[in-house]
């Protein structure tokens, strides 16, 4: 039986209990409110464990992040990451994607502010939405996302995106592009903007001791002007959407508008012409706003060059290795490296190009053919880049006329002598479609221009076989 002093130790001890119980329970509190200060102010929680093997936490790992928020300001196309795990990338997209998605429907449905849109950059900012994950799929989809990475969620979500997407959504769209991610990208400062380039370059040459009689030489210097043009498209959203069927066709339509970026780049790149009167008379007759106008494609560079050698009339025959050889000739000291070269043709050309005798095919390329993307074969150790959007449909002059429309061609083009300039990134925004309407549309915007060192005499480092026989 328990005597009076029992109790009352029993009763201290309890006491002294429960004032540890409550101490904990103030220092647990006060961690809490320190943690959400913490992300309030800075926008995302201040710790993430990179520990885990998840391929959430590989992947914020392998782009050198320590929380998913900063994986969105990666250019996941970059050089830089281009031996990083396909499944990491491929991670790492689908989170983007998922974040764009919940912008979108909390623009649309929860009254967030809309993006903006004008010709300054500095001005062309991102909406900011705070509700990015009070919508049913920012708290169902994303959110969990954001756990996966090891992040914390905090409340209803609003103060974990405060400004981040502000500055997302841009080059990670390089990865998909087949043709134009062969060129090196020159950013532009400004808008032209001139990249100086070297020419004329010299030996050195025997000094005689204590000759004072030398004369110095010099490589000469020019430059390449960009003058970025404006790609845009809208893709209408039907009215019938609602919160709880926006998302997965907002990620349809986003990827809708990202792919009508790359094939007006890709067809640009092959068959523009902007000096007012295009080669293929069937874009000539099109309207001002077609892609194939916004520069001079390879197609038209090798035409412009004609007199200095750089086309060669297959005079309506296939595709042979004879002729291939004397195409490649051509090109002079231009032609000489493989790995700076790329054949680019369209599906007929392509086809007989496999059928030739010393192509290798993608079971013998090797881990090459998942480094170069749409490149399924190789001939002389050049890769082989069939593109939907090389016309097949032209006549014996390798233009379009609308009258022969039976003959295709192939190019071959030494990559490392032109380039991308790129002024603005892709950026796919959400907007009102007519006002009072309850229509909205997805846009995509894109400041771009592809340039190349001057052709002449010497310079040939595009050529294009014309009058091929289908």
């Amino acid at each position: 039986m328990l005597n009076k002093s029992d109790v009352e130790n029993m009763l201290g001890d309890i006491k002294s209990l429960k004032a540890r119980t409550e101490a904990a329970e103030a220092k647990v509190k006060s961690l809490e409110e320190e943690k959400a200060t913490s992300i309030s102010t800075k926008g995302y929680a201040p710790s993430v464990s990179l520990g885990g093997n998840s391929d959430e936490q590989r992947a914020l790992r392998a782009f050198g992040v320590s929380h998913p928020s900063k994986l969105l300001e990666v250019n996941i196309g970059s050089k830089s990451f281009e031996k990083v795990d396909p499944q990491l990338k491929h991670v790492a997209l689908n989170f983007k994607k998922a974040v764009d998605t919940a912008r979108f429907v909390t623009q649309m449905f929860n009254g967030d502010p809309l993006d903006h849109v004008g010709v300054d950059e500095k001005r062309d900012r991102m909406g900011v939405c705070k509700g990015v994950l009070q919508s049913y799929y920012g708290k169902h989809v994303l959110a969990p996302a954001i756990k996966a990475f090891g992040s914390t969620v905090v409340g209803a979500g609003d103060e974990w995106v405060p400004t981040a997407v502000a500055t997302t959504y841009l080059e990670e769209y390089e990865l998909a592009r087949v043709l134009e991610g062969r060129f090196k990208m020159v950013n532009m400062p400004s808008n032209p903007f001139d990249q100086p380039v070297m020419k004329d370059v010299t030996k050195a040459r025997i000094a005689t001791e204590g000759s004072t009689s030398f004369t110095g030489a010099n490589f000469g210097t020019d430059k390449i002007r960009f003058s970025a043009t404006k790609l845009e498209e809208f893709y209408p959203l039907p009215e019938e959407l609602d919160e709880d069927s926006a998302p997965d066709f907002l990620g349809a339509a986003r990827d809708e508008v990202v792919k009508a970026q790359e094939r007006a780049a890709e067809s640009a790149v092959i068959n523009g012409d902007s000096d007012g009167t295009h080669i293929d008379s069937d874009t000539q007759a099109g309207g001002a706003e077609l892609a194939e106008k916004a520069w001079d494609g390879l197609r038209k560079i090798a035409l412009a060059n004609t007199a200095n050698g750089s086309t060669l009339d297959f005079s309506n025959v296939a595709i042979s290795e004879v002729l291939l050889a004397t195409l490649r000739a051509r090109m002079g000291k231009f032609g000489s490296d493989p790995s700076q070269l790329l054949w680019l043709c369209g599906p007929v050309g392509y086809n007989e190009l496999l059928s030739l005798p010393s192509v290798k095919t993608v079971d013998v390329f090797g881990p090459m053919a998942t480094v170069l993307k749409g490149a399924l074969a190789a001939y002389q150790g050049i890769p082989i880049v069939n593109s939907e959007h090389f016309r097949e449909d032209l006549n014996a002059s390798g233009v379009y006329d609308g009258i022969t429309v039976d003959r295709s061609s192939v190019l071959l083009v030494n990559v490392n002598r032109f380039m991308m300039g790129q002024r603005r990134p892709i950026r796919v925004k959400l907007m009102p479609d007519l006002p009072g309407s309850d229509r909205w549309l997805l846009a995509s915007y894109r400041r771009a221009d592809f340039k190349g060192h001057a052709q002449g005499v010497i310079e040939k480092s595009v050529v294009y076989g014309y009058n091929v026989a289908k």
